[in-house]
């Protein structure tokens, strides 16, 4: 997906033959970003993509798509390293921490006389040394062995580049790049979006899924096997289909049969599919019908700076949208299945995007709470404050209860609640 979040997300990433369902968030823009990772990844494994849009970006696809960031990561560590490497040959004290230097100063001196009582000892700590190091020696083949199969089995590794959303990939780098963008608006525009995506799905499908020629059982496998290695790979991405730019009388009909049509589509190729839908301009049977067509749904939803879980959250400045899994696709995963309808943070720091599942603040939440509290306690004081300062007004309507009372006639809360027993009735009386 190009976003290591993601991939883990989805555990391993989106596999081929299956279509991603973006819900888009309007007021956060959201979805753009996990559209240009898709794309920008796309681009950097050399594989075949087809972007079909209402709205292609005002500069063109390199000014629009992240540029590579390992490339200047891996500059800039090196000459961090080589700086580092030339300061530690200029002032190596400066590897020792200055709270432990004199500590070391006072107790060179003990050493080296202890060295010299030491010295009858020497072949004997020297051959356990030695002794020691064969028996580490013998047992560190096992642990790089399983390190070695564990890196190449994929456990732990990053499986996607990294991209820096702050700086533009260029129109030079998109020069040999096998990227199609097509423009789709008007009232024709699923039915030229349905054909381009036919085209484009067929041309992986034909080169994946050809036939052995005929001889042996041994041709036909090596033949099938460099078939494989030598087909290419695809990603087909529709942005926004629904929306207003795609055309105003178009029906959503045509859209669920676009949508239909990919999907049976690239169950038989190797294409991966990201389609993102604006479900707020859709109609409620349309928004629930979409998921059906999809092996993967992704709901964004924005954040507003007045909901208590932004308060809640740590670190709240950099959340600007929340990720919701409605829907996992089972086939094809390289780690565990996480379960559905688990909450994401979407989280911009700057040059990245990144994701973590929601977590409460426990400090905030108290002072949320002490809050709530203090304001409670205010308005109980202002409340009773207003209650004794109106203390005059309430004093006359006593007094024609106890009017009333004398007289024998009964008030409206004697009726209602009831009153005291009559002065001529006993109390045990029922």
């Amino acid at each position: 997906m190009g976003l290591v979040d993601l991939d883990r997300l989805l555990s391993g990433g989106l596999p081929l033959s299956s279509v991603l369902l973006v819900i888009e968030d309007t007021s956060s823009g959201q979805h753009l970003n996990l559209m240009r990772y898709f794309i920008a990844e796309g681009v950097a494994c050399r594989q075949r993509v087809l972007w079909l849009t209402a709205n292609p970006p005002p500069g063109g696809p390199g000014a629009f798509l992240p540029a590579d960031a390992s490339a200047s990561q891996s500059g800039g560590s090196a000459a961090e390293e080589g700086g580092d490497s030339s300061k530690d040959k200029e002032q190596p004290e400066l590897r020792i921490a200055w709270q432990y230097k004199k500590y070391i100063k006072d107790e060179q001196q003990p050493v080296q006389s202890s060295y010299s009582t030491r010295g009858s000892m020497a072949s004997s700590s020297s051959s356990s040394a030695a002794s020691t190091a064969k028996s580490l020696s013998s047992t560190s083949p096992s642990s790089s062995s399983s390190a070695t199969r564990a890196v190449a089995a994929g456990v732990g590794r990053e499986w996607c580049h990294s991209f820096d959303l702050t700086r533009p990939l260029g129109a030079e780098a998109l020069k040999d790049a096998l990227l199609d963008v097509v423009h789709c608006t008007g009232p024709d525009a699923y039915g030229e979006a349905d054909g381009r995506a036919a085209t484009f799905i067929s041309s992986l499908r034909n080169a994946a899924g050809a036939g052995p020629g005929p001889g042996s059982a041994a041709v036909a496998a090596a033949a099938l096997a460099a078939r494989r290695t030598e087909s290419p790979v695809g990603r087909l991405v529709i942005e926004s289909p629904g929306s207003l730019a795609w055309g105003i009388g178009a029906s959503e009909q045509a859209l669920v049969r676009l949508l239909y049509n990919i999907r049976q589509q690239a169950m038989q190729a190797r294409c991966a599919v990201m389609v993102t839908v604006p479900a707020g301009l859709l109609s409620p049977g349309c928004s629930c019908r979409l998921p059906h067509l999809a092996d993967t749904v992704l709901a964004l939803e924005g954040l507003a700076d007045d909901l208590p879980l932004v308060k809640l959250l740590p670190d709240p400045n950099t959340a600007v949208a929340l990720l919701s899994v409605r829907k996992l696709s089972s086939a094809g995963m390289v780690g565990p299945r996480l379960p559905d309808g688990q909450l994401y943070v979407v989280r911009h720091k700057r040059r990245r995007l990144g994701l973590s599942p929601v977590e409460v603040d426990p400090d905030a939440e108290e002072l949320q709470a002490a809050a709530a509290a203090r304001a409670v306690e205010a308005f109980g004081g202002k409340a009773a404050a207003a209650a004794g300062s109106g203390g005059g007004a309430v004093a006359p309507s006593g007094g024609t209860v106890a009017v009333a009372a004398k007289t024998g006639k009964k008030s409206a809360a004697s009726l209602l609640c009831g009153g005291p027993p009559a002065a001529g009735n006993k109390a045990l009386d029922f």
